[in-house]
């Protein structure tokens, strides 16, 4: 009915407009009639677009008033409580059971409609009045009526289930490589020849991809040995052994050839080496019965030989700008280590040159007994060699990790040498007991003459971490879930 009045107001407008501009007589009376017609109809206008307004915030409330309800009616709540659930979340929209003329009706079930038996729905209805103020006088002028009306919006809404999905990705690391080569290119990886036995719970891996047979082609080999006894051989090219007695695997498969994946390095996030400043410069000690080492920096190099007994004190060694040599020397330990105190030796440099990283060389010792710290950002990690170093070859003779005419090593923790190899020629016994652990990784690996390495004392060692083959394992998991829904 409104409707009708409105347009008749701007009917009556336009037609009196048009007939003034014709009216050529020029009276003023014309103009005044005609002013308060059209002010009166911006007034309506203007109290429209109002009203079509507070109608969508009227709806809106209803529908936020409906959801509330439904989730106290899935929670057992009674009516009266449902009721004055709705009403509130309708205040907080701006409608008010009572005031300003409003008023909040909550049925539930609803009364009307397609969801009276709905589980869980609510039916709310919100009532407003509404009058016109500022085109009241043109609208009974009109013949229409000024009296007010009342506005509607009705909601109904229920929680609905809902099957959610949500998926999970987890990436673990066998962990179990001992003998791990990092080299990614068409190359042999390692080298392992002329022993007797070597007794081993871990894995032999090899990242290099060469592919052919024989000693230098293959990215594997083992040739002349005796007895050898390992969990598996892994490798992203192939794996020559020739000229032995035995081979006994503790897995399957116990040879896995042209894999496409890499072996995991998880000592690739160790940060870059901050020795600070110099503590000892060019350190040389080449006589007496024992020599007492400490915690420090050592700027270029470290040198102990012909020394009966070389005592290392628990903390880190940064080896900078130089070599690492401990040769002819009785006995090399760390007296007042224990399984949570330890050495770490990086081979690092001040200098801000790369080419000034060095080495580690063992040569002509009768024992040397050294295991890692066990916490802290080195952890696990005996010998560390600063990857700024340049990459060498399989057959580099400086930079490189080397240990030759050696009785007895009891290393435990990882040997880590990412850039170079690790050359290892006449090492009697390593590692020679249960608890030991000994994991050795570098670009290559080249051992002669190599008899035990164990990892079974790895976990206590600090050593939680170390290289294996990756495996991710994707859950997608599946749940109900109750979610509101306007339904009306």
């Amino acid at each position: 009915m409104k409707v009708r009045v409105f347009s008749r107001i701007f009917r009556s407008a336009r037609t009196l407009g048009r007939r003034l501009g014709r009216d050529r007589s020029g009276s003023a009376v014309s103009f005044v009639v005609l002013v308060p017609v059209m002010m009166g109809a911006a007034a309506v206008g203007i109290e429209t677009g109002q009203a079509y307004r507070t109608k969508r915030q009227m709806q809106g409330a209803a529908d936020a008033a409906a959801l509330a309800g439904s989730i106290d009616r899935m929670a057992g709540k009674d009516l009266a409580t449902i009721t004055a659930t709705a009403q509130y979340e309708a205040q907080r929209n701006g409608f008010q059971n009572g005031v300003n003329g409003v008023t909040v009706t909550v049925n539930a079930p609803p009364t009307s409609g397609a969801n009276v038996g709905t589980p869980g729905a609510v039916e709310v209805s919100i009532g407003k009045s509404q009058s016109f103020s500022l085109g009241a006088a043109l609208t009974n002028w009109l013949g229409g009526s000024s009296s007010g009306f009342t506005m509607h919006s009705r909601s109904v809404a229920a929680q609905g289930t809902y099957t959610s999905s949500s998926t999970t990705t987890t990436t673990t690391s066998t962990g179990d490589g001992c003998l791990v080569a990092l080299t990614t290119d068409n190359e042999q990886g390692v080298s392992f020849s002329s022993f007797n036995n070597f007794n081993a719970d871990c894995m032999i891996y090899s990242n290099g991809t060469a592919n052919g047979t024989g000693a230098t082609n293959s990215s594997i080999y083992m040739a002349s040995f005796n007895n050898a006894t390992l969990k598996s051989v892994w490798t992203r090219g192939s794996f020559t052994a020739a000229s032995y007695n035995h081979i006994t695997y503790t897995s399957t498969p116990n040879v896995s050839q042209n894999q496409t994946t890499q072996v995991n390095d998880p000592y690739s996030s160790l940060p870059t080496p901050s020795p600070g400043t110099c503590n000892y410069t060019s350190f040389s000690a080449s006589s007496g019965s024992s020599v007492t080492l400490s915690p420090g920096t050592y700027c270029g190099g470290l040198s102990v030989t012909s020394v009966n007994n070389v005592y290392f004190t628990p903390g880190i060694y940064y080896v900078a700008n130089g070599d690492l040599y401990l040769s002819s020397v009785n006995n090399v330990t760390c007296p007042n280590c224990s399984s949570s105190s330890g050495v770490t030796i990086i081979l690092t440099q001040t200098t801000g040159n790369n080419s000034d990283i060095g080495g580690v060389r063992i040569s002509s010792d009768n024992n040397v007994a050294l295991n890692a710290t066990t916490s802290g950002t080195w952890a696990g990690i005996l010998f560390y060699q600063d990857r700024r170093v340049a990459n060498g070859t399989m057959s580099s003779t400086s930079k490189i990790f080397t240990v030759s005419s050696l009785n007895t090593a009891n290393l435990t923790g990882a040997i880590y040498f990412p850039n170079n190899r690790i050359d290892i020629s006449s090492l009697n016994n390593a590692s020679n007991s249960n608890d030991g652990c000994t994991v050795w990784v570098g670009r290559y690996i080249k051992f002669s003459s190599y008899n035990n390495n164990w990892i079974a004392g790895c976990n206590a060692a600090g050593l939680t971490s170390r290289p294996g083959i990756l495996t991710t394992t994707t859950t997608t998991t599946t749940s109900s879930v109750n979610k509101g829904k306007i339904y009306e």
